[in-house]
């Protein structure tokens, strides 16, 4: 029967579930240890000082375990092993002691409807006893009682999640550049001070790599081996490491003489355009085919900066310097290609809500970061 669960029109309606009764930030946080138990009444750690028995932890292994049931249906097996159930188990215990201070509540009322309103749980578009009861004991292996308190659990974690959220809004102007980011091309033109030019003509001496080492021989400190005190990190010969003491220097000097060479062609564009100020420094002016944001340029890279700064640029304008690992660069913009309005007018209520859920998110990832802090997990160390 598990299978039911990834047929993709049920996968549909277990989301619609998940989505009313779990929190849609709910995150896995690294507390580590194992899952024992001797007496359910005894303590199986702390939150905050107070004790959790090992039948609260096991209930909220056993609802947690329910979520990715839901989830992963019967390819849960394979995956568990990756999924720290336990570690989540103890995550939704500190959230519902924060919840709990601030006495935010489910009614028998709410986890009725939120039940009646599953679609796997209804027969002829209405809530069905036989098949609820039948899904919780071949499906999940749960008493109705034990899903209910569950499903108010989650009721009560989607309204703390509500409460650390709900004040957040997205502005339209962040929602159009943000559109623009994903849609909008523009091309440059560019100078470029590399680098790798400039490192296949330096031949450092003996005297020189020696001098190099003396004045940065912290550079190639090692750390120290494994199990050993950091006091035991050591400064190797200089003849055990002179090529990478050879490759360093090459790199020093050339990162230095690349900025020299832009700076030049700099200082040149006070007086010159772009083509004779490059000129003049010995360099070349190129150009970009037409790029979006976090594309890959051809022979430069990620278009993050490129992108960003000649959004930015008025027309006619140069860039001011723009470091990057292969080296330095002035662009201007040659093109900017507009986004269709259209598109965007029938696209941006749907991205408004993406960027606003994922702003959600951040928000409540931190709110947890803030929690498991001072929540002061202590963990049995009682072993069977």
């Amino acid at each position: 029967m598990l299978k039911i669960l990834r047929h993709k029109k049920t996968a549909k309606k277990v989301w619609i579930f998940l989505a009313l009764i779990i929190i849609p930030a709910f995150a896995l946080w690294g507390f580590g240890g194992a899952f024992r138990t001797r007496e359910e009444k005894m303590p199986a750690g702390k939150i905050s000082g107070r004790d959790i028995s090992n039948l609260e932890l096991k209930d909220s292994l056993s609802a947690v375990t329910t979520t990715a049931l839901m989830q992963y249906g019967d390819k849960l097996p394979e995956i568990q092993k990756f999924l720290n159930l336990e570690a989540q188990a103890w995550q939704r215990l500190i959230l519902l002691e924060e919840a709990k201070k601030r006495s935010i509540k489910a009614s028998d009322q709410e986890v009725i409807k939120t039940i009646a309103e599953v679609p796997y749980f209804k027969y002829k578009d209405s809530f069905d006893k036989r098949t609820y009861e039948q899904t919780l004991q071949y499906v999940f292996r749960l008493k109705p009682r034990e899903f209910e308190e569950q499903v108010r659990q989650g009721i009560i974690l989607n309204k703390l999640y509500k409460q650390t959220t709900d004040s957040l809004t997205i502005d339209d102007n962040d929602v159009r550049k943000n559109y623009e980011k994903k849609n909008q091309e523009i091309s440059v033109y560019y100078v470029a001070s590399l680098i790798s030019d400039f490192a296949k003509k330096i031949r450092p001496k003996d005297a020189q790599l020696k001098d190099y080492f003396e004045k940065n021989k912290e550079k190639f400190r090692e750390a120290a081996p494994a199990g050993k005190d950091k006091k035991e990190a050591v400064i190797p010969e200089f003849k055990s490491i002179k090529q990478k003491i050879r490759d360093a220097y090459i790199n020093d000097e050339a990162i230095k003489k690349a900025e020299d060479k832009i700076n030049q062609c700099a200082n040149e564009l006070k007086t010159q355009d772009l083509k004779k100020a490059a000129k003049k420094c010995g360099l070349k002016v190129k150009e970009t085919a037409p790029f979006k944001f976090a594309a890959n340029i051809d022979k430069i890279g990620a278009s993050d900066k490129f992108w960003t700064i000649a959004k930015a640029l008025k027309d006619g304008a140069n860039s001011e310097i723009i470091k990057l690992p292969s080296g330095f660069y002035i662009i201007k913009v040659k093109s900017v290609i507009k986004i269709d309005e259209k598109k965007y007018e029938q696209d941006k209520v749907a991205l408004k809500e993406i960027m606003l859920d994922q702003k959600k998110q951040e928000k409540f990832k931190d709110f947890l970061t803030g929690l498991n802090k001072n929540a002061q997990l202590l963990k049995s160390l009682n072993k069977e």
